[in-house]
């Protein structure tokens, strides 16, 4: 891969981690917090930051 495709993966990667985020804070504001959910979601989060390491590691081999 080259060099805009990490870049854009990043990009992608850095919007899906903030979705994410919003998804969680909204379920917390409900009366009844579907923690199973929010776990679910917390590990994309981590998933998704590890992509993005990754991403950064292969920009800077380039």
């Amino acid at each position: 891969m080259g060099n805009q495709n990490h870049k854009k993966a990043i990009r992608s990667l850095q919007r899906r981690i903030i979705e994410h985020e919003d998804k969680i804070k909204n379920e917390l504001e409900k009366d009844y917090p579907d923690q199973g959910l929010i776990k679910h979601w917390q590990t994309e989060i981590r998933a998704f930051e590890k992509g993005v390491q990754q991403a950064l590691k292969r920009l800077r081999r380039l």
